[in-house]
């Protein structure tokens, strides 16, 4: 009986760790607005994480166009955990999560909430094939 309940126990135990591991997993997702879908979904890493900090650090401007949404290109969403503080002279953040559009026709550029309700617009002066090659997804433009 005893051994029963010990190997009930360490069950339990398991089972709750393979469930709060895979919590903790972020994805991030390429949408193809032609395709209306997400098209590929890539478990963010370190590597990827870095990437997007550093280019969301170096925002120095707003993106000038008006209506910045598109139906062509790409959009990635790409959570950031642990979240990056941002204190530049556009933003001052707390970013959990940024959206790169890369429409076919206007530059890339970032889509940051900046508290829950502010969207912000900002020119996106990164490396595509470098984000490319970490997110392993062909995103030049067709």
């Amino acid at each position: 009986m005893r051994k029963k309940t010990i190997a009930i126990i360490f069950l339990f135990i398991m089972m709750y760790s393979i469930v709060v591991s895979a919590e903790g997993f972020k994805y991030a997702e390429i949408f193809d607005p032609k395709q209306d879908k997400v098209v590929k979904v890539v478990q963010m890493n370190r590597k990827i994480h870095k990437i997007v900090s550093r280019y969301i650090k170096d925002v120095d401007a707003l993106y000038g166009k008006y209506n910045p949404l598109t139906d062509d290109g790409y959009a990635i969403k790409i959570p950031l955990y642990p979240v990056v503080k941002v204190q530049g002279k556009c933003l001052n953040a707390l970013v959990n999560e940024v959206y790169i559009i890369i429409p076919e026709n206007n530059p890339p550029f970032f889509m940051i909430f900046e508290n829950r309700d502010k969207l912000l617009c900002f020119p996106f002066k990164g490396d595509i094939d470098k984000l490319s090659k970490a997110l392993d997804f062909e995103l030049k433009i067709r």
